[in-house]
């Protein structure tokens, strides 16, 4: 009996024992737990402010150099930087200025070479044009038809149209005539063409040969040669008919046309007489 109850107080009494080691520990890992985060806390804040320190230190560097710089240099001076030059070589240098000179030369060579070349042309021309002026006095035409202007060659310039109302071009020469009045050809040629057209009405060419052509129109339905005939300086071709085409509104006339090598040229070059 007696041990019974000695052995239920001894498991009292560690249970007891239990309970109290229990709490203990309960309440020690508690604070342990604290005592180790505020470990942690005051180690970060420790490192934390040993960066800071490190930065301060080094702006406190840099700032205490650029005062030294500063109080190296005064205010009204500022620092000179050398730039270092290329060297030129001597062989260089007479290069260089020898080129310049070479330069000119070639130019004065090119001007003595283009003086004799822009006489040459200038000479040619004038040649040109005086056999030009020479081949025409030779072949020097007669008035296809007595009267006066009506509207001269314009050549490239434009000439007002009453009939067109319109500014337009005119390739010929127009000559007053009444109707009825004779045609003669001015040269010796052949009749190269007899048509009608819608903006002179009927018109005679004929070859003078060496690119030599002149055309008559304006003229009636009475033709008095053929294509192909050969005629004589100042035979009878035609005779002046109504006036037709764009330039009906002048009235009866003559228009003359004289071309070169296919060109258009004022009739007045080879009738100079012509008023």
């Amino acid at each position: 009996m007696d041990n019974d109850n000695n052995n239920n107080n001894e498991k009292k009494n560690q249970n007891e024992l239990k309970d109290k080691i229990k709490k203990v520990t309960q309440k020690d890992g508690f604070y342990l737990v604290l005592f180790l985060c505020i470990c942690i806390v005051g180690v970060t804040a420790v490192w934390v402010s040993g960066d800071n320190f490190n930065q301060i230190s080094k702006l406190e560097e840099e700032q205490k150099a650029e005062d030294d710089i500063l109080d190296y240099f005064p205010e009204d001076e500022e620092p000179e930087i050398a730039i270092e030059e290329p060297e030129i070589k001597e062989e260089e240098k007479e290069e260089k200025i020898e080129e310049p000179q070479a330069k000119e030369e070639v130019k004065e060579e090119a001007k003595k070479e283009e003086k004799p070349q822009v006489k040459q042309e200038a000479k040619k021309e004038e040649e040109a044009v005086e056999v030009s002026a020479n081949a025409r006095r030779a072949k020097a035409m007669l008035v296809p038809i007595m009267g006066k202007q009506s509207m001269a060659f314009a050549g490239d310039k434009l000439v007002y149209s009453e009939t067109l109302e319109q500014w337009t071009t005119h390739d010929g020469l127009d000559i007053k005539a009444n109707k009825g009045s004779s045609v003669r050809t001015v040269l010796k040629g052949v009749v190269k063409d007899i048509k009608d057209t819608d903006d002179l009405g009927r018109v005679i060419t004929i070859d003078h040969g060496d690119g030599l052509i002149t055309k008559y129109a304006g003229i009636s339905e009475k033709i008095l040669v053929k294509k192909n005939q050969s005629i004589n300086k100042g035979d009878l071709v035609a005779s002046i008919g109504e006036a037709v085409g764009y330039e009906v509104s002048q009235g009866p006339h003559l228009h003359f046309e004289v071309l070169e090598n296919g060109k258009n040229i004022d009739p007045k070059a080879y009738i100079p007489d012509f008023e």
